[in-house]
């Protein structure tokens, strides 16, 4: 982890002042919404929609988490 941020600071360096300051006001946003989780279900919905997944996910999701055959439902 401390790697990542040193990798992170370094490219930081490299970018205008206005630049950083805008990334630091994000990064402080991400770690004060952090605090303010009071629970899982508030960081799930804090991440709903937030992550790629193929449109059938929740139709499909074992065939795509233990790779059993689809149900081929094709109802859309």
């Amino acid at each position: 982890m401390i790697q990542q941020l040193e990798q992170a600071i370094i490219k930081l360096s490299e970018l205008s002042q206005t630049e950083q300051e805008e990334i630091a006001q994000m990064i402080l946003s991400t770690i004060e919404s952090k605090k303010q989780s009071a629970n899982a279900w508030d960081t799930l919905e804090e991440m709903a929609g937030s992550i790629e997944a193929p449109e059938d996910w929740s139709k499909e999701h074992d065939h795509y988490l233990y790779g059993t055959p689809k149900n081929n439902n094709n109802e859309q």
